[in-house]
């Protein structure tokens, strides 16, 4: 699979709030939702939902979050809504701009470029010669392919400066720090290079690894340096931001309740399973009904109860239409108004016992935190490992967090029962699940399920659950415990399209 990728341009000069270039007008809330996505819409729109201060500044000054220093210790932790309109002859660029100038308005963010001193990949020469020049006037472009568990990057008229920028967008595992050319090369080269994922590769002198590849293809060398990097400082911001200016609805819009075209029909027995949402568009092949009221009610598929015979056996193909532009929360409203006109849907919720991954205290090695600091938990890419690097973190954010960075490990979801309510400072080191058990059976953690035996000769390295208990003296363990469901009072078979 090929993507022709532009240059993503993580400047070196960031552009500064310009006062003439405001959006038409901005709903901004503090958010609800579970989801986290921002984009920048065809139509000059911006919708962000579940959106971190943090990744608000990357995105308005076209920065990676990496070297935004400074802020309140909530600025990666406390989400945002906005769903801004902009001009009609808007440019992304323009648009950032007044991305800027709300974040200054609404949550009076002061902000200012600098440059300091970090921990940075330094790319130098260690042997001249080793790169093709690229033909004059030829169009810069990059193709990325992924098979068979080989990464490969492909780039036209590439500048050395160019390639520091990209690394990091394309390979976060290895280039994990800003990227800085200390090459000394002028002009752009055509590149080619192809290696693995730092979790796949054996060790550093693995010929695979991306480093290593760099410097026989290139001959250039990646080291960790402490280098000048630009960076943003927040000086100061707002939590709250200011209420929405009398009349925004009427500009914006509010959001579609129903769907502007659905079509629901029983499936063929030989139909295979498919469920797709792509720009505003539902396809769904023989899913279950207990998949769609899942998905509406955004609950995990077993926390949905009731006339169990007709919601698990019955499947149904489903081709739901709304604007491109909906985010996924106003969808599953959408969703909800669908089942409940065509399946006269009525439902309740309570509170049940449900399997959880319930995480708890054993000899607690978590080191309290400094309330200050940012509040903030950032992956960190190791050879066959991942790592998680917490800082000023509560238990109830890490336990929220954990099952997305663990994937694999976690069929329920992992509900803080430590009792521990301060924030604090630690790191957690496991190796995926795949690089320990394959992909065999999935892995169950304790409490009342089987747990998967562990190879005698698997490759070193700790399961979650093992890493977790060695070094932050914490278990997890499958538990019951009480949990929003949501229960079918009502359900019929849908009325003709």
């Amino acid at each position: 699979m090929k993507l022709l990728l532009p240059f993503l341009l993580c400047a070196t000069a960031f552009a500064q709030p310009t006062s003439n270039q405001t959006f038409e007008a901005a709903d901004v809330q503090t958010s609800k939702s579970t989801a986290s996505d921002l984009s920048f819409l065809a139509n000059h729109r911006i919708e962000a939902r579940g959106v971190t201060m943090l990744r608000l500044i990357s995105t308005a000054y076209s920065i990676p979050v990496r070297q935004i220093t400074g802020g309140p210790s909530w600025i990666d932790t406390d989400t945002f809504d906005i769903t801004a309109k902009a001009p009609g002859a808007a440019t992304q660029i323009a648009m950032r701009n007044m991305l800027q100038n709300l974040l200054a308005e609404r949550f009076h963010l002061v902000a200012k470029n600098e440059e300091k001193p970090m921990p940075a990949f330094v790319l130098t020469v260690v042997k001249k010669g080793m790169m093709k020049a690229a033909a004059p006037n030829s169009e810069p472009g990059c193709k990325r392919d992924f098979e068979e568990g080989v990464l490969a990057l492909a780039c036209r008229n590439m500048t050395m400066s160019s390639l520091a920028e990209t690394l990091p967008q394309m390979a976060p595992g290895y280039f994990s720090l800003p990227t800085v050319n200390k090459t000394g090369l002028e002009g752009g080269f055509d590149i080619q290079l192809s290696w693995k994922g730092r979790q796949q590769i054996s060790g550093p002198s693995d010929p695979a690894s991306l480093f290593n590849v760099i410097e026989k293809t290139l001959g250039v060398k990646a080291e960790q340096q402490t280098a000048p990097t630009p960076v943003v400082t927040v000086v100061s911001v707002d939590r709250t931001p200011t209420p929405n200016p009398a009349g925004t609805t009427d500009i914006i819009g509010k959001p579609p309740t129903t769907f502007d075209v659905v079509n629901i029909k029983l499936s063929r027995p030989d139909e295979k399973e498919d469920f797709r949402l792509v720009n505003g568009l539902i396809e769904a092949k023989a899913v279950r009904l207990r998949e769609m009221l899942a998905f509406a009610y955004n609950v995990e598929d077993d926390w949905v109860r009731g006339s169990e015979k007709m919601i698990d056996n019955e499947r149904y193909d489903i081709l739901a239409k709304t604007a491109p532009t909906e985010a996924e929360d106003v969808i599953r409203v959408m969703v909800v108004a669908a089942l409940e006109d065509r399946f006269k849907l009525k439902v309740h919720r309570e509170m049940q016992p449900m399997a959880v991954y319930g995480l708890t205290v054993s000899k607690s090695k978590l080191k309290e935190a400094d309330p200050a600091g940012r509040s903030t938990c950032t992956r960190i890419p190791e050879t066959g490992a991942v790592s998680l690097r917490c800082t000023n973190y509560t238990m109830e954010q890490f336990a929220k967090r954990i099952r997305n960075e663990a994937g694999g490990y976690f069929e329920h979801p992992v509900v803080d029962l430590t009792g521990l309510k301060g924030a604090y400072d630690f790191t957690v080191s496991w190796a995926p699940k795949q690089r320990i058990f394959g992909n065999g059976p999935r892995v169950e953690g304790g409490g009342g399920d089987s747990v998967v035996p562990v190879a005698s000769d698997r490759p070193v390295g700790l399961t979650i659950f093992e890493a977790v208990d060695r070094q932050l003296g914490l278990k997890l363990a499958t538990v019951k415990h009480p949990m929003q469901v949501v229960v079918v009072d009502h359900i019929e078979r849908p009325t003709e399209n």
